[in-house]
């Protein structure tokens, strides 16, 4: 009988490995993290990748004679798959939701007080040796925070805010109700509300609803002067409509870790902008990122090899997420 393959496409140390091997004894396992166009097993015969960035996913796709049943995403996001393919062969994709919550969160903050309490002009006057005290700072305490995207990241962001003292509006596709935000709405709702807003977090992930979600029409409904964030995906913000928004004084400062296109191209203006602050898409990035990923994984194994539906982080793929 042919053997079934676990393809570990992400980088997963000697004592994952055995606790895979412990959890399911009946497949072989293929350290393919460094290999990832030649693998030392028949493609066809892999049943599970974990980590998966879309690697050879045309051959996968395309194969009538492929096994595979279950993809762990190695990101929360899974736009950038063959979304299609995936559902067509009717094969199950989780992704790392919620493995980004803290270190994105506490960027979201980061980019903010690097703003409010002068941080960035004293990083740039440091470099000129340049001695040069404002008066015009701000606090966030007491200021309202909307957070459009109301998941695990913005449910954290949230928890954070209210350590700030901090008043909390949701946005989510229902209105349904989140801890540690004071008021929700869904989307339909966003552009009546965002008026209220001091601050403006962006989490949302990329779908067909959602791309170029903050555009004109939405950056004209901002209180002027409102602080904008954007760590959820680049092309959910329409970057002309943003660059208006930060001439027409909409938008008093963006702290941006995500873009349309990425890497940003050094020829777009937002790179020279003093009231825009730009991050690599490094928002997600933290020490824990390897065990939070695998603990996602090994909880659904554990389900898989009992012929169980797979409890977390499934993607719907009428919503793309």
């Amino acid at each position: 009988m042919t053997n079934k393959g676990i393809w570990l496409a992400y980088e997963t140390t000697k004592e994952q490995i055995e606790t895979i091997k412990k959890i399911a004894p009946q497949f072989e396992v293929i350290k393919g993290w460094d290999k990832t166009n030649e693998l030392d097993f028949p493609l066809d015969d892999i049943e599970i990748i974990y980590g998966f960035k879309g690697q050879r996913s045309k051959e996968l796709m395309e194969s009538k004679n492929s096994r595979l049943k279950w993809v762990q995403g190695q990101a929360a996001g899974v736009d950038f798959l063959d979304i299609q393919g995936l559902k067509r062969n009717k094969i199950v994709l989780t992704n790392g939701s919620g493995i980004h919550s803290i270190p994105i969160a506490e960027s979201v903050f980061g980019m903010l007080l690097t703003y409010t309490r002068g941080i960035q002009e004293a990083i740039k006057n440091q470099q000129t040796s340049t001695w040069n005290q404002t008066e015009s700072l701000m606090e966030i305490n007491g200021k309202t925070m909307m957070i459009v995207g109301t998941g695990k990241i913005g449910k954290e962001v949230g928890r954070i805010a209210k350590a700030f003292n901090m008043k909390t509006i949701g946005i989510n596709s229902n209105g349904h109700t989140v801890e540690f935000i004071d008021e929700t709405y869904s989307q339909e709702e966003l552009k009546k509300q965002v008026c209220r807003a001091d601050i403006v977090v962006n989490i949302l992930p990329l779908t067909s609803k959602t791309s170029h979600f903050f555009n004109d029409e939405l950056f004209d409904s901002f209180k002027d002067k409102t602080l904008f964030l954007n760590v959820g995906r680049g092309p959910s913000v329409d970057s002309l409509s943003l660059i208006r928004a930060l001439e027409n004084g909409k938008v008093g400062f963006a702290g941006l870790d995500v873009f349309e296109q990425e890497p940003l191209v050094k020829e777009s203006p937002l790179w020279n902008r003093e009231d825009v602050l730009i991050t690599p898409h490094i928002s997600g990035i933290a020490e824990h990122f390897k065990k939070r990923l695998f603990a996602i994984f090994e909880e659904n194994l554990k389900a898989y090899v009992a012929n169980e539906t797979l409890p977390l982080n499934v993607i719907d793929y009428e919503k793309n997420y």
